[in-house]
């Protein structure tokens, strides 16, 4: 991996406004809001609003974080860096790994944002407790970073961003990030499952619930890792071909 293009993209992505819209001020604002409207009600799995609200908007901040690599992406291919590469000594798959290791990069802030503000505002969990909701939650958004890659390598530099922001309504909605399904019609409760930030918020609420499940959240969201990298991957193939 070339850290240096990699250090480049992470400073180029601090930088953007965007990215601190979007993957920081919106779910802490949410959290702060909910989370002391709710925050001493207790769900139907006894655990209060405070923690849930908490964890379901760092699943909805890593996700954000994650996803808006292809904002980057799709610029990149317009603009033709893409075919600049191409003059480089970096190849095809280390392009990638630097995409998404920098989508990660971006995850993990997010978290520690959202837990640190969760802390003060006076949530109560254990260290163990906090550092596996935690990985739990950002290791979960990389499924996310692979979409994110997938709306890049498919879209348009000026259609990309507009995509993601329609793209994450319903699936911070439908995936019950944004309020309970508990409260929900029955309906949405069934097709949640479907869509992968249930599972992530599953995973995130996990070693705080000991609740059971964690085999079929990972695989879940393993195959929201595969089956989209395999498209990415054929697509980039076709890309890098159509500059060579």
């Amino acid at each position: 991996m070339n850290f240096v293009y990699l250090r480049l993209e992470i400073l180029r992505i601090v930088r953007s406004p965007q990215f601190a819209l979007f993957t920081i001020v919106v779910p802490l604002g949410m959290f702060l809001l909910f989370g002391g409207l709710f925050g001493d009600l207790a769900g139907p799995d006894g655990i209060k609003a405070s923690v849930t609200t908490m964890i379901n908007m760092g699943a909805y901040g890593s996700m954000s974080g994650a996803l808006f690599t292809g904002t980057r992406v799709a610029t990149e291919r317009t603009d033709g860096w893409q075919r600049q590469l191409r003059l480089t000594p970096m190849r095809g798959p280390g392009y990638l790994f630097v995409k998404l290791a920098s989508a990660m990069a971006m995850a993990l802030p997010v978290v520690l944002v959202i837990f640190v503000a969760g802390a003060l505002r006076g949530v109560d969990l254990t260290a163990a407790q906090w550092v596996l909701s935690g990985l739990s939650l950002w290791l979960g958004a990389l499924p996310f970073a692979v979409l994110g890659l997938l709306l890049g390598l498919f879209g348009k530099g000026d259609t990309v961003g507009a995509m993601t922001g329609a793209l994450m309504l319903p699936l911070g909605i439908f995936g019950g990030l944004w309020m309970p399904l508990s409260i929900m019609p029955e309906w949405m409760s069934a097709v949640a499952h479907f869509f992968p930030t249930f599972w992530l918020g599953r995973v995130g609420t996990l070693p705080v619930s000991h609740g059971t499940g964690l085999g079929l959240a990972v695989g879940v969201l393993a195959a929201w890792l595969v089956v989209p990298a395999l498209v990415v991957v054929r697509r980039f193939r076709l890309d890098t071909a159509k500059v060579s």
